[in-house]
């Protein structure tokens, strides 16, 4: 039994590193590995020519901002809004020219709509990776230059 007067023992301090297993590269403070000497942790890309407003964005001739991404939202919205209407008008029409018609428009007639949504939120989720892939490149090859610069400058 230990002695009660005795403070219980401390684990080693590693930098306020959490410990780690032998044999595997150090590790920062949430885990990941350590950033190497004179870097700090990576900062998302928060600035750029992405940051322009919607006008600045929609001249952009050279096509380095992109709308799409500050849209998307509201243009999914807008084809879910006009689906839905378009659905309603469908079945107006159906009954007022055939009982039946409007009760098989109420029925199926939301199936090629709901088709239509799905596919439309297929291809804006592949533009929106699209745009993002980009710009993930794009700050991608901006470190590697950062990189290199101060390699060549050591």
């Amino acid at each position: 039994m230990s002695d009660p007067n005795q403070p219980p023992p401390q684990p080693p301090q590693h930098g306020g590193y959490p410990p780690q297993p032998p044999n595997e590269p150090p590790r920062g403070p949430g885990g990941g590995p350590e950033p190497w000497h004179g870097q700090g942790p990576h900062q998302p890309h928060d600035g750029g020519p992405d940051d322009k407003g919607f006008f600045a964005a929609l001249f952009d001739f050279s096509f380095r901002s992109f709308v799409t991404l500050k849209f998307a939202k509201i243009i999914y919205i807008l084809l879910i809004a006009l689906v839905v209407l378009g659905w309603l008008m469908y079945i107006a029409i159906g009954f007022a020219t055939e009982p039946m018609l409007g009760v098989a428009a109420l029925v199926f007639g939301w199936i090629p709509g709901f088709i239509f949504v799905v596919l439309f939120r297929v291809s804006l989720e592949f533009y929106i990776a699209m745009i993002r892939t980009s710009q993930n490149t794009a700050a991608t090859k901006a470190e590697v230059e950062q990189l290199r610069g101060d390699l060549t400058a050591r």
